[in-house]
């Protein structure tokens, strides 16, 4: 019994630091659990990852298109057609604002160049 004693007394420091770490992480974990999604707290991100090992669920994962949808051009005066404005501005060598500007009616040409906006196919 006394070297239990004597064990105590010359180790009291680490002792006393283990108590006071159980008590903090208790502490935290309470906080925690209080502030889960079921208790009315909003959950700010949620991570889920995809892993590639047949035992573990498996996500598919949707984006929707936020964008303009292509619009098809063509360079008057030639028999030149391309699937959008980019690409126009790619073959071309315009820029992509002055191609917009023209279609759109703010500018009339660009260096002699008139672009002009293709109707979809009904």
């Amino acid at each position: 019994m006394n070297k239990v004693k004597k064990h105590l007394s010359d180790n009291k420091k680490l002792y006393l630091g283990i108590g006071i770490g159980v008590a903090v992480t208790a502490a935290v974990g309470v906080v925690i659990f209080r502030a889960s999604p079921e208790s009315g707290a909003q959950v700010v991100q949620k991570i889920n990852q995809i892993a590639w090992r047949p035992e573990n669920n498996q996500m598919v994962v949707n984006f929707v298109e936020r964008s303009n949808p292509s619009k098809p051009v063509h360079l008057v005066g030639t028999n030149l057609f391309f699937n959008s404005l980019n690409e126009a501005a790619r073959e071309t060598g315009h820029n992509l604002r002055d191609i917009s500007k023209v279609v759109n009616g703010i500018i009339p040409d660009i260096k002699g160049d008139v672009f002009q906006l293709l109707e979809p196919a009904a």
